[in-house]
């Protein structure tokens, strides 16, 4: 009887065994078939609330009592390396989120609050984001356990980062649609009424004006057509820079040859104002860079240059080498700009409207042209500048011919 009663027993606690394993087996296929990872850790108490214990893996403050395949394929580890040092996910971290990561630790073992924290990991030279999310229970103890899921979020941040960027982009392109509304609305509506203006005065007094009066009144419409006709080319210049249909075609190029010519064009508004133009450059240097670009550059920088400096004023323009870039410079004796002014020169989200010397007008398009195709060769443009005692305006072209 007593023999039966043991085989009996034995029998039945074959089949709990069985059924147990059955049992471990589904709950462990359900856990290995989750997408997230999932965790179980028991913090110790009286070592958690050290902020040095969670950066790096000497002396973890917790032991990990379980965790799914997809916790360990999520952070590239080897579950038999992980079960040795499960301190190393400290390791893993990016060093500019550890500080986070720790105080997020010690706040949710003091407080015995649910933990969430997103942050980078450092895996084989590839950064990975992951987000930890993990509720407390605490013990008798007062030690801790945490379960909780790990999730990849990788691809969520790469497309919040491609709305941020797309945000920043179409902001930006809203500025410069407010910018070229105000230009249109204002700066060339200006000039075009000047010109009305002034050849209706022409027409109706034709008979009585002498040849003089008359060759005054033509000049003052020419100078008005002249300023229309360059600001709506520094519209059209800019508009085509914008949406990538202007052709940029870097080639190698007499550098003080270019300068010549572009002064050339422009002497005649120099000499209107008894303006010195010197070009301090080397015979032979060459550069390497978009002709026309280049060309647009200079001639906006140098007609700035004549529009604020005085009767009688002189312009440099001058060039250095290094051993990685050219710096060409534009400089003046002229009025200058203040230093609010000057940190914004380059800033299409402000608008300056600064009256030359002798009037003339200017929007500020043509120093966001510069910017544009000094940055489409690589290149740096900056300005430097003293009320009362001039402007020195400069940008940089790369040496070498990969821009």
């Amino acid at each position: 009887m007593k023999i039966q009663e043991l085989e009996k027993a034995i029998n039945n606690k074959i089949k709990v065994v069985e059924t147990l394993k059955l049992n471990n087996e589904l709950y462990a296929d359900l856990a290995n078939a989750l997408p997230s990872g999932i965790y179980r850790t028991r913090v110790f108490y009286d070592l958690a609330l050290n902020k040095d214990k969670w950066l790096s893996s000497r002396e973890a403050p917790y032991i990990v009592e379980f965790a799914n395949d997809r916790f360990f394929e999520i952070l590239h580890l080897d579950r038999l390396v992980f079960e040795k040092n499960p301190g190393i996910i400290h390791d893993l971290i990016f060093n500019d989120d550890k500080a986070e990561f720790a105080r997020l630790n010690v706040e949710s073992n003091l407080n015995f609050t649910p933990f969430f924290w997103e942050g980078r990991v450092l895996i084989n030279n590839t950064v990975i984001w992951i987000k930890f999310k993990s509720v407390p229970r605490v013990l008798e103890n007062q030690d801790i356990i945490w379960t909780g899921i790990l999730e990849d979020i990788t691809l969520r941040k790469q497309t919040e980062e491609d709305i941020r960027i797309k945000n920043a982009e179409l902001q930006r392109l809203n500025a410069d649609k407010d910018y070229f509304i105000s230009i249109l609305a204002h700066d060339l509506k200006g000039p075009f009424s000047s010109i009305i203006g002034l050849l209706e005065l022409l027409l109706g007094n034709l008979q009585t004006y002498d040849i003089n009066e008359i060759e005054s009144q033509l000049t003052a419409v020419n100078n008005s057509a002249i300023g229309a006709y360059n600001l709506l080319e520094d519209i059209l210049v800019w508009a085509l820079s914008q949406s990538g249909k202007l052709p940029f075609e870097p080639g190698e190029f007499n550098l003080k040859h270019s300068c010549e010519d572009v002064v050339e064009i422009l002497k005649p508004g120099a000499d209107k104002k008894s303006i010195t133009i010197n070009i301090v450059v080397a015979e032979r240097m060459i550069v390497f860079a978009d002709i026309d670009m280049l060309s647009t550059i200079l001639r906006n920088l140098i007609s700035n240059a004549i529009k604020f400096t005085r009767k009688g004023g002189n312009i440099t323009i001058f060039s250095e080498q290094n051993n990685s870039e050219i710096t060409i410079s534009v400089s003046d004796n002229g009025l200058g700009v203040s230093a609010e002014i000057l940190s914004h020169l380059f800033d299409n989200t402000q608008k300056h409207s600064l009256k030359g010397t002798a009037n003339e007008k200017g929007t500020g398009l043509g120093l966001l042209i510069c910017k544009k195709f000094v940055e489409k060769h690589s290149g740096r443009i900056w300005a430097e500048s003293k009320v009362g005692q001039g402007s020195i305006f400069k940008f940089t072209l790369p040496l070498n011919t990969k821009i």
